[in-house]
């Protein structure tokens, strides 16, 4: 029987106690073996890694140093930022000049204001009307509405059809109850004008503005 001779190979002529030499991992016969354990830098290399490191490090701590003064500059906004009253009153009483009515613009203290108070010329129906939006106790919010050219059609699209529901007296004065979903209107026919006070957060501030329109007397 015949003596294999080994395998004449790169690897079986590395001396015994030397590293191997790798293979280049261009090199199509590179084995996992050929693989460095770690990653091999030279000094310059490694000079410019570190210097890019701190770089990093410094750009980081730039941008906090410029953010927090900002953040401290502008803190949160607060509830209060998110309201926009307007002066009730004084928007009334320019729209006294255009309307044919009596102009609803009850008082407003403490926490209630008025986040909108405008004109609508011609809008619905060809019927212009004032309204506005009370904000009560923060949550609760009052829609009014007044015309002198109500009519039907116009009081059931502003009501979003609505189905009358009841019928109450306040001091003496008739009021229509309509109620869709969570909305209740009270709707009213005063001397020159029809009034159409909405909420759906609450009918103790619906009241409220009701017994308002009844003292200011329209």
């Amino acid at each position: 029987m015949g003596i294999v001779q080994p395998e004449n190979t790169s690897q079986n002529d590395v001396p015994v106690g030397e590293q191997p030499i790798r293979r280049d991992l261009n090199d199509p016969e590179a084995t996992f073996e050929d693989l460095p354990f770690t990653p091999l830098l030279t000094e310059k290399q490694s000079k410019r890694a570190n210097q890019t490191f701190k770089g990093m490090l410094l750009s980081v701590g730039f941008t906090i140093a410029v953010i927090i003064p900002l953040l401290l500059l502008n803190p949160a906004n607060k509830e209060e930022s998110f309201q926009h009253p307007v002066d009730l009153q004084a928007v009334a009483s320019e729209v006294s000049g255009v309307a044919d009515f009596k102009v609803f613009a009850p008082q407003v203290s403490g926490d209630e204001y008025a986040n909108f108070a405008r004109w609508k010329s011609n809008q619905i129906q060809d019927v212009s009307y004032w309204e506005f939006g009370l904000v009560m106790d923060e949550t609760n919010f009052v829609y009014v509405r007044q015309s002198a050219d109500a009519n039907p059609t116009w009081i059931a699209l502003v009501t979003d059809n609505a189905i009358p529901s009841d019928e109450r007296v306040i001091n003496g004065h008739n009021w229509e109850v309509r109620k869709k979903d969570q909305t209740v209107y009270m709707i009213s026919n005063f001397k020159d004008s029809t009034l159409i006070i909405s909420s759906d957060t609450g009918e103790e501030e619906l009241m409220t503005v009701v017994q308002a329109a009844e003292a200011q007397g329209l």
